[in-house]
């Protein structure tokens, strides 16, 4: 299989080699690194006119479930964990409740905007999981929402009645008599908002694809967590998106180059889709070399399964090094 898109993730025109340049200008800097689709910039009219112009599909992603803000805005929408607890922080990252009705409305009506008000050819779902900062090795897998209104949504779908307890006891409950029924419900409440979402892309703007930012899990890594904690069930969001990026940061995880074409193989055969993986060029949690960075993109240009090709993130390209090894692959 082919490779035929390749994008660095990120563009901004802050950036210190875009800030004196023209859109159309931009563009063609961009177009010189290799670059065939472009993730960023369609805020402005005339660099997604000159993208477009230059041959050049624009992407944009849109934040699902996290931010601080919601917690502030919807109380409810902040995860009580199995112990009864409100899920904390990890840093950066605050996890949100996806099945909060008022949260998905709100996201509905901010995606539809987005698709009304600018020219895109797609736009990828991020944060679109139930709550875990996974980009770690070793991930806390936090078990979520306990809440009495989930808990209610739960049994009203499912027809499954939860005895009133406190939440530890009610958690238990669920985690050893019903976890099948649970988990089935959780990645449910992930797969029906992609399907409102994929109606909405349909009615406002047919013409653009519907990505999405998927967790570098395979069902068989921890302990199945992609489907326990996360409720990305690729299977099921296959029916209604149109490519798969799993974000397969190996440095990040402590994986091996390796590592990224297997993980691109599962998620093509579990869901027969388009698969463009985004790789890392970031140095996180370390410097990457420029040797580590080709390790990455030659696993994903090698890999049989893979259609695209996009980097996190055009910023930690920008070295000579680096920049040099991207052109070598993507031209």
């Amino acid at each position: 299989m082919t490779v035929h898109v390749k994008a660095l993730y990120g563009f901004s025109a802050d950036l210190e080699p875009f800030v004196q340049l023209s859109p159309v200008e931009q563009v063609a800097l961009l177009r010189s690194w290799g670059n065939t689709a472009i993730f960023g910039g369609y805020q402005n009219p005339e660099f997604s006119a000159a993208a477009h112009a230059a041959g050049m599909k624009v992407y944009a992603e849109i934040p699902c479930f996290m931010g601080a803000d919601w917690w502030q805005k919807v109380p409810a929408s902040r995860p009580i964990t199995a112990a009864g607890q409100p899920l904390a922080n990890d840093d950066w990252y605050y996890g949100v409740n996806p099945s909060v009705p008022q949260v998905r409305r709100e996201l509905l009506a901010a995606l539809e905007q987005l698709l009304t008000d600018t020219p895109l050819d797609g736009v990828w779902l991020d944060f679109i999981r139930w709550p875990c900062r996974w980009e770690r090795p070793a991930p806390d897998l936090p078990l979520t929402s306990f809440d009495p209104d989930t808990l209610a949504r739960f049994s009203r779908d499912t027809g499954i009645e939860i005895p009133q307890a406190d939440i530890p006891a009610m958690a238990h409950q669920i985690l050893v008599e019903q976890e099948a029924a649970w988990t089935a419900w959780r990645c449910q409440q992930i797969t029906s908002w992609v399907a409102e979402a994929r109606t909405i892309l349909e009615r406002v703007r047919p013409q653009a694809v519907l990505g999405l930012f998927g967790l570098p899990w395979r069902l068989s890594d921890h302990n199945g967590a992609i489907l326990k904690i996360i409720g990305q069930d690729y299977r099921a969001l296959a029916r209604y998106v149109d490519i798969f990026s799993p974000m397969v940061y190996h440095q990040i995880c402590g994986q091996p180059p390796e590592w990224i074409g297997a993980v691109t193989e599962e998620v093509r055969l579990l869901t027969g889709k388009p698969v463009w993986p985004i790789i890392q060029s970031v140095d996180i949690p370390a410097p990457l070399s420029a040797e580590a960075y080709a390790q990455a993109l030659d696993a994903v240009l090698n890999s049989p399964a893979a259609d695209g090709l996009l980097v996190f993130n055009l910023k930690g390209v920008l070295s000579e090094a680096k920049l040099a090894v991207t052109q070598a692959r993507f031209l």
